[in-house]
């Protein structure tokens, strides 16, 4: 897996991981974010390997269609782009009385 792969699946689960399910949300967040094998989530929780294969798997497909439904991760995306564009435009005065604008589009 790419670690631009691995870096999206982690801002989905940043950005939808209070939909999942406390399993789900925690098995994901402890491979994507903290690099613990299926193993070490397995032994971490007490369950076998495939069940947190299969409560990634789960989660990982609930994400993927949160954000086809709702398109709030990669609006996020766009927005930033279209800050980081628009501060090439501006002159430090601008950028000075623009920046909590800029703030906002950024969250």
């Amino acid at each position: 897996m790419s670690i631009e792969n691995i870096v999206e699946k982690a801002e989905l689960l940043d950005c939808y991981g209070m939909l999942l399910t406390a399993r789900q949300r925690e098995c994901l967040d402890l491979y994507y974010n903290e690099n613990l094998t299926l193993a070490e989530i397995a032994e971490y929780f007490h369950i076998s390997r495939q069940a947190v294969h299969d409560a990634m798997r789960h989660g990982e497909e609930q994400l993927a269609g949160y954000e086809k439904a709702l398109r709030m991760l990669s609006r996020k995306k766009q927005k930033a782009k279209a800050a980081e564009k628009l501060l090439t435009l501006l002159t430090d005065r601008q950028k000075e009385e623009a920046a909590p604008l800029l703030e906002l589009l950024a969250e």
